[in-house]
C-alpha cells in the first residue's frame, strides 16, 4: 500500500514537472530576438525555443507506460495521419526544411500533451495557462498600438510578438471564445472567471485595430456555440417568446433564421472593406484547384505549395482570357490562404479526409468551450495560413489534444510494448529534429551579420560569406535568393543560376526568373533570357517589370518591332501600386516608341 502511494505521487510530481515544460512549450509565442542577433528573429527564435522545450518534454515519455494506457480514436486518426505526412513528404517532397522538422516536433508535443491531460486539475490549469497566454498578447497588441511598444512589421501597428498582424489576430481569436466561457461560467471561482473577463475585455478591443476579417468572423462563429448554450442553461431563450406565442422550437428557428441573416450582412460589410484581398483569395483557391484535379489523390508533396504555385498560376491565366480585375489581383503568394486547399494541393484528396476524419473525432467531445475555439482556429483557417505560423501550429496542437475525448465506447487499451515503440518513435523524431535545427542558431547568427554586406552592395564580399552559410542554409528561400543576386552582381552568371534553381524547389517569385533571365542574357543566350521573362510575366500578370526586361532585351538584340509591342503593353498596362519605378519605365518606353 505504501509503495503504491509513492508512486502516484512520485507520478503525481513528473505529471505537474512535464505540465511546467509543456507551459513553456505554449509560451513559444513569446520569444523572439531582433534581426540584428539572429536573422528574422520574431520567426526563428521560436523555432529554437520550441525545439529545445519539446526535446525537455519527450524525456518525461516512459513515466507514463501503463498497463492500462487508453488512447481515443482522435489520437489513432492523429497518428494515421502523422505517418501519411511523413510518408507523403519523404516519396514527393524530400526536400529538408525548418517547416519539415517543426512539422515532425508535432508529434511528441501532442503524445506529452495527452499524458498530463489525463490528470484533470492539470488539464484545467493548461487552459487557464492558455487563457494567459492570450491575454499577454492581447495587452502586448494594445500597448503597441498606443505607441508604447514597437511593432515588428514596419507598415503595421500591431503584430504582438509575432511578424504580422494576420497570425496575430487569429491566435487572439482563438483565446476569445476561451475567455467567454470563463466569464460567463459562474460554477467557476472568482480567481478564474476574473482573468476570463479580463482577457476577454481586452482582446475585444485589440481585434478590430488588426483589421483581420477573418479573425473577426472566427471568433464571431465561435462564440456562437457557447452563448447558445448558456442562453439555453439561463432561460432567456424563453423571454425571446413573444407573448408566449412561439413555441420553443419556433423561437430557436426564429433566432436562428436572425443569427443567419445577420452573420450574411456582416460577411457582405467585410468582404467589400477589402474587396482586392478577398479577390485575390478566389484566384489563389481557383488556380489550386487545377493542382488539385491534376494530383488528386496524394498531392504535390508536404511542403510544397509554394514551389508549385507560380508555374500553376501561370497556366491559370494563360489557360484563357480572365478578366481585368483578376489580374489586378494576381499575387505570387507564399501560402494559399485557405489551410484546407492548401491540404488538398500538398497531401490530396487522402490527406484532407483524413485531416477531416481527425476533426469529426474531435468534436464527439461535448466540451464546449474547447471544442468553440477549435471552430475559431478552424474558421479562421479557411482565409490565412496559422498551420505556416509556430504559435498557432502549437496553440491548435494543445486544443487537440486537451479536447481529445475519453470515452469508454471510443477508447481501446494500448499494449505495453506498443507503447515502448511509441517512447521509442517519439524520441527518435525529437532527437532528428533537434539536431537538424538546434545547431543552426549559430548559422542564423553569422547570416544576420552577413546580410548587412548584402544590403550594403559589397557583392563580392557577400559572395564569400554566403558561400560558407550555403551547406546549413540551402533550405531557406530568402537566403538562396540573396546568393544568388550576389552571385549575379559580382558577375559569376552561371552560378548565380544554379543557386536560383536551388530556389524554385521552395518558391517560385517571379523575380527569380527576372533574375534567372538577366543572367542569361549577360551570358548572350538571348533565347532562354526570353522564355524567362515571359513565364514571369505570365505568372502574375500585372506586373510591369518583367514587361520592361522584354523591352530592354529586344532593344539589345536589334529586334525593334518586338521591342515596340512591349513599350506598347508596358503603356497600356494598368498601374496596380504607382511608383517611381514604373513611371520611369514608362518614361523610357514612350521614349523608345517616338524614335520608332
Amino acid at each position: 500500500m505504501k509503495t503504491t502511494i509513492n508512486l502516484l505521487q512520485k507520478k503525481t510530481i513528473v505529471c505537474f514537472v512535464l505540465w511546467i515544460v509543456l507551459v513553456a512549450v505554449l509560451s513559444t509565442v513569446f520569444v523572439f530576438t531582433s534581426d540584428n542577433v539572429l536573422m528574422e528573429g520574431v520567426i526563428t527564435a521560436k523555432y529554437f525555443w520550441f525545439s529545445r522545450t519539446v526535446s525537455v518534454a519527450t524525456i518525461f515519455a516512459p513515466f507514463f507506460i501503463s498497463q492500462k494506457r487508453k488512447i481515443h480514436i482522435t489520437d489513432f486518426l492523429f497518428g494515421i495521419l502523422a505517418i501519411y505526412i511523413c510518408l507523403n513528404y519523404w516519396y514527393l517532397n524530400n526536400h529538408s526544411n525548418m517547416q519539415w522538422w517543426i512539422t515532425l516536433l508535432m508529434l511528441p508535443l501532442y503524445v506529452s500533451i495527452r499524458s498530463v491531460a489525463r490528470n484533470e486539475k492539470l488539464r484545467d490549469l493548461f487552459l487557464f495557462a492558455i487563457l494567459m497566454v492570450v491575454l499577454v498578447e492581447s495587452v502586448w497588441g494594445l500597448l503597441q498600438l498606443y505607441g508604447f511598444m514597437r511593432s515588428y512589421h514596419s507598415l503595421y501597428k500591431i503584430t504582438g510578438t509575432l511578424f504580422n498582424p494576420g497570425p496575430y489576430s487569429g491566435f487572439i481569436a482563438t483565446g476569445i471564445p476561451l475567455a467567454l466561457g470563463f466569464s460567463i461560467d459562474k460554477s467557476l471561482p472568482r480567481w478564474k472567471r476574473w482573468p476570463g473577463i479580463a482577457t476577454l475585455t481586452v482582446s475585444i478591443l485589440v481585434l478590430p485595430a488588426t483589421m483581420s476579417r477573418a479573425a473577426w468572423i472566427a471568433a464571431l462563429v465561435g462564440c456562437i456555440p457557447i452563448l447558445w448554450k448558456w442562453f439555453q442553461v439561463t432561460g432567456l431563450m424563453d423571454r425571446f417568446r413573444i407573448f408566449k406565442i412561439l413555441s420553443p422550437m419556433a423561437t430557436r428557428a426564429v433566432l436562428l433564421t436572425a443569427g443567419g441573416l445577420l452573420t450574411m450582412v456582416l460577411l457582405v460589410g467585410v468582404y467589400f472593406m477589402k474587396k482586392d484581398s478577398a479577390d485575390g483569395r478566389w484566384v489563389i483557391w481557383s488556380a489550386s484547384m487545377k493542382v488539385v484535379k491534376e494530383y488528386t489523390l496524394f498531392g504535390v508533396g508536404y511542403g510544397s505549395f509554394s514551389a508549385v504555385y507560380g508555374d500553376t498560376q501561370a497556366a491559370y491565366f494563360l489557360e484563357k482570357d480572365r478578366s481585368s480585375a483578376q489580374i489586378m489581383v494576381a499575387d505570387s503568394p507564399d501560402y494559399a490562404f485557405n489551410e484546407y486547399v492548401q491540404i488538398a494541393v500538398e497531401l490530396g484528396i487522402v490527406g484532407l479526409a483524413l485531416f477531416v476524419l481527425l476533426l469529426c473525432s474531435i468534436f464527439y467531445s461535448r466540451n464546449s468551450i474547447l471544442n468553440s475555439s477549435l471552430i475559431t482556429f478552424l474558421v479562421f483557417s479557411t482565409f490565412s495560413y496559422p498551420f505556416s505560423v509556430l504559435p498557432l501550429s502549437i496553440l491548435f496542437i494543445f486544443l487537440l489534444a486537451l479536447d481529445t475525448p475519453i470515452s469508454g465506447k471510443l477508447s481501446l487499451t494500448l499494449p505495453v510494448w506498443l507503447q515502448i515503440v511509441g517512447v521509442t518513435v517519439c524520441w527518435g523524431i525529437t532527437s532528428y529534429a533537434t539536431y537538424q535545427i538546434l545547431p543552426k542558431h549559430a548559422t542564423y547568427q553569422k547570416w544576420s551579420s552577413s546580410q548587412k554586406i548584402y544590403n550594403a552592395n559589397a557583392y563580392t564580399k557577400a559572395v564569400n560569406e554566403y558561400a560558407v552559410l550555403h551547406p546549413k542554409l540551402k533550405h531557406e528561400k530568402n537566403f538562396l535568393f540573396e546568393y544568388g543576386q550576389s552571385l549575379s552582381k559580382s558577375g559569376q552568371y552561371a552560378e548565380s543560376n544554379q543557386i536560383f534553381k536551388e530556389y524554385l524547389q521552395y518558391g517560385s517569385d517571379p523575380m527569380a526568373y527576372n533574375c534567372m533571365g538577366n543572367n542569361f542574357k549577360e551570358m548572350g543566350e538571348f533565347s532562354m533570357a526570353e522564355n524567362l521573362y515571359l513565364h514571369a510575366s505570365q505568372i502574375v500578370p500585372n506586373r510591369h517589370y518583367p514587361v520592361y526586361l522584354l523591352m530592354k532585351l529586344y532593344m539589345e538584340t536589334g529586334e525593334a518591332e518586338k521591342a515596340k509591342a512591349m513599350a506598347e503593353t508596358l503603356l497600356n498596362k494598368p498601374v496596380k501600386v504607382p511608383s517611381t519605378a514604373i513611371r520611369e519605365m514608362q518614361r523610357e518606353a514612350k521614349q523608345l516608341i517616338i524614335k520608332n
